[in-house]
């Protein structure tokens, strides 16, 4: 797996700001193009109630997520913590109901940043390996890459689609709870500490990856 690039957090946030405009920007065009539907079966002296009851629903959607995006987007970090890594994975896991999923691996080493966003970072890139998985056990190993300290989550699966990068923006589609919105805040929170998320196909397996960097206690 290559190194997922390191975004500043104001990075992070504009790439964020980009794609969660542009999703937004793409249900409305949906309830325009439903509206002026609607408006055409009138003149027409048809019912317009198909085209309305749509139109109702993408608003739902837009509504949704625009109030998740500007929580995102105004959110600031709490106070960092510096804490050690190792157990932060292990609780992280057992939060999710994890309890049989084997950690592997040690770095002795500690982060710095907000425990509860980071915590829920992790939780997200846990919860879609739990739900894709196949028979196969989820797998979470602790890892050292220099200066800095992954988590890495492997289950047996397939990404939907061919562009990993894809299921990070807000509206992506996809049968797990946390694609979209859910990965997109993992990447942000793990920016706000100086790390990264990705996630890629290798093989049979899906491999996410959180990156944070090291910090002296």
């Amino acid at each position: 797996m290559s190194r997922a690039p390191i975004l500043s957090r104001d990075t992070a946030r504009r790439q964020f700001f980009r794609t969660f405009l542009h999703d937004v920007a793409t249900p409305l065009s949906a309830v325009s193009l439903h509206l002026e539907g609607a408006i055409r079966r009138l003149a027409r002296g048809d019912n317009p109630a198909e085209s309305l009851d749509v139109a109702r629903t993408e608003l739902g959607r837009v509504f949704e997520l625009f109030e998740d995006g500007r929580e995102l987007l105004l959110s600031e970090p709490g106070d960092a913590e510096n804490f050690a890594f190792d157990e932060w994975v292990e609780a992280a896991v057992r939060a999710v109901g994890g309890d049989g999923i084997g950690v592997e691996g040690s770095t002795g080493g500690r982060i710095e940043g907000d425990r509860e966003k980071l915590a829920e970072a992790l939780s997200s890139l846990l919860i879609n390996a739990l739900e894709h998985a196949s028979s196969a056990p989820v797998r979470v190993f602790r890892e050292r890459d220099g200066n800095r300290l992954q988590v890495r989550i492997e289950n047996v699966g397939r990404l939907p689609g061919d562009d990993p990068e894809k299921l990070f923006a807000p509206r992506a589609a996809g049968a797990g709870k946390k694609w979209g919105m859910g990965l997109a805040r993992a990447r942000l929170f793990a920016a706000d500490a100086g790390g990264s998320v990705q996630l890629c196909q290798n093989g049979d397996r899906v491999s996410a990856v959180l990156t944070l960097p090291e910090e002296p206690s």
